[in-house]
């Protein structure tokens, strides 16, 4: 059989006949089967059961079934390509298919030993169909003729053929599976990392949330997406994304509904329809709800709804908002051990602050407004809102060093001796020893330590000068020695205005920085209320300064 005979057999992939309607639904291989032969071999198809020789489906509309009992008994056996042939010049090719049902089928195809063939079984078969005679006789010059050797080796061939096929169909299937997964898993990576990115402390619980479910309904595909983040107070604040099938009373409905699920694992649901939840959520189609968690601590959920194109929620949308939920659970965990690590320092510095009170009544008022001065300059000075949270934390803190010095000259109603002084002096440096020890107050302690340096050199305790002074430092200085000089003491009374403003102007470049000066000046008016207006008892001096430990 030349080549030329096989392009001039050739058939078209129609649409296939299936005259067993009750096995149609299994077909689909056997029939693809039959049609890679009758594309490999260039010659029309008969897919037949293996058992009864009925036929199930054909490659072409003008086949004829002709099935001799002979080649119908051995069709059951049949492991391998084989060619019955017959006296009467006719030659089927049968090849084993795939299983239809749990039932074995046979491709069958037909070929002449002879040009000139008129079989007998083709001519039966054509009388059962009622065809004309000009009709079979098309049909019989139309056939293959080939040896029965030739024939069995193009089915062989094609069986080879096939098999090839199948492998390179099952291969491209697997390449684009692990293309898509690659795909889901660089867009998922992607995702996490740009997350990862903004996980900065200073970013709210609600920031990341609203990062979080923006990408999320980008990344999704679906109606809707939610997430409920609840505080430590019991607040639930929902943040959403596109159109969900329910208000926040529903949200907070369904969450409800399924409050003793297993949580280790998402909770997927599809095919909502019909069911009660689906009765009770007429618009949701399906859904995922994952917790927000870090360890046991629960934060809130997110939740996701009706994916676009009647698709499923399956394990890669599953597993991608599980891995959001880990990461903003994680943020807020840090966040919350933030906050109570700020509490708990914040307690401290409240005992430190109680501890003065106690020994000297004035020095809370004093370091207060210490406090508010010199972050009012700092303010001016356009230091970024950290600096002036430590400049405010260092004026509550800068007398702290006098928790070591005798009650009695912390009290003494008159002037102080020079040993007197002497012992006063070392409050700084007590100070500095009191604080060093704890990390988070290290930021501060330039101004505790070194608030009493001079600009010329000649303060306490280190003899710095100039720029060696932290910038804390002088400005803790202007502001201690404004609110000093304009308090009243038991052994005299506070300085006028114009007495305080004119030893500045003296001493600037001295005893302070000249710049430091002139921005006390700037906002001197400010300053003024400041003191003007403070009252220890009604006022959080914590709150009010903003304080973060």
């Amino acid at each position: 059989m030349t080549k030329q005979m096989l392009d001039d057999r050739a058939v078209a992939d129609t649409n296939v006949e299936t005259p067993l309607a009750e096995t149609t639904d299994a077909l689909p291989l056997a029939v693809r089967r039959a049609r890679q032969f009758a594309h490999a071999t260039g010659m029309p198809f008969l897919c037949v059961d293996a058992e009864t020789g009925a036929v199930v489906s054909s490659t072409a509309d003008d086949v004829l079934a002709a099935l001799p009992d002979e080649a119908r008994i051995r069709l059951p056996e049949l492991s391998n390509p084989e060619v019955f042939e017959f006296a009467s010049g006719l030659m089927i090719g049968a090849v084993p298919t795939p299983e239809v049902a749990r039932r074995r089928t046979v491709a069958l195809c037909y070929a002449f030993s002879r040009a000139d063939a008129q079989p007998d079984e083709i001519t039966l078969a054509a009388a059962e169909r009622n065809w004309p005679q000009e009709r079979l006789d098309r049909w019989n010059k139309a056939q293959v003729t080939c040896t029965p050797g030739i024939l069995r080796a193009l089915l062989q061939a094609s069986v080879k053929q096939a098999d090839h096929d199948d492998r390179n169909t099952e291969l491209q299937s697997e390449i684009d599976q692990l293309a898509n997964e690659l795909e889901n898993t660089y867009e998922e990576i992607s995702l996490l990392h740009a997350l990862t990115q903004n996980l900065q402390i200073s970013r709210s619980p609600l920031d990341v949330a609203q990062l979080c479910l923006e990408r999320i309904h980008s990344r999704l595909g679906c109606e809707g997406n939610a997430i409920c983040i609840e505080d430590r107070h019991g607040n639930t604040q929902i943040l959403v994304e596109g159109s969900l099938p329910f208000d926040e009373s529903g949200i907070a409905r369904l969450i409800a509904r399924y409050e003793v699920n297993d949580w280790t694992r998402p909770f997927v649901r599809n095919r909502i329809n019909g069911s009660l939840l689906g009765a009770d959520y007429p618009r949701l189609c399906n859904m995922v709800i994952v917790p927000i968690c870090e360890g046991p601590r629960r934060f809130g959920w997110i939740v996701s709804c009706n994916l676009s194109q009647n698709a499923e929620y399956g394990t890669v949308e599953a597993s991608l908002l599980n891995s959001v939920a880990t990461i903003l659970g994680t943020h807020m965990r840090n966040i919350e051990l933030y906050e109570q690590h700020g509490e708990l320092m914040l307690s401290f510095v409240r005992s430190l602050v109680s501890t003065l009170d106690a020994k000297d009544p004035y020095t809370r008022g004093h370091s207060e407004r210490v406090a508010l001065i010199a972050r009012r300059i700092g303010e001016h000075l356009e230091l970024p809102p950290d600096d002036l949270n430590d400049i405010y934390l260092s004026g509550l803190l800068h007398d702290v060093g006098k928790v070591g010095v005798d009650d009695r000259i912390l009290r003494k109603p008159s002037s102080l001796s020079a040993d007197e002084l002497s012992e006063i002096a070392q409050h700084p440096m007590i100070g500095y020893s009191i604080l060093q020890g704890i990390k988070n107050l290290k930021r501060i302690i330039p101004g505790v330590r070194s608030h009493h340096e001079k600009y010329d050199g000649t303060g306490y305790p280190d003899g710095l000068r100039e720029e060696e002074i932290p910038l804390m430092a002088r400005v803790l200085s202007v502001a201690d020695s404004y609110d000093a000089m304009a308090s009243d003491r038991p052994y005299r009374a506070g300085m006028p205005l114009e007495e305080i403003e004119n030893t500045f102007h003296r001493g600037a470049g001295q005893q302070w920085d000249r710049k430091i000066i002139d921005s006390y000046f700037a906002v001197r008016e400010d300053i003024q209320a400041i003191c003007d207006d403070y009252s220890p008892t009604d006022r959080d001096i914590f709150n009010e300064g903003r304080c973060e430990a």
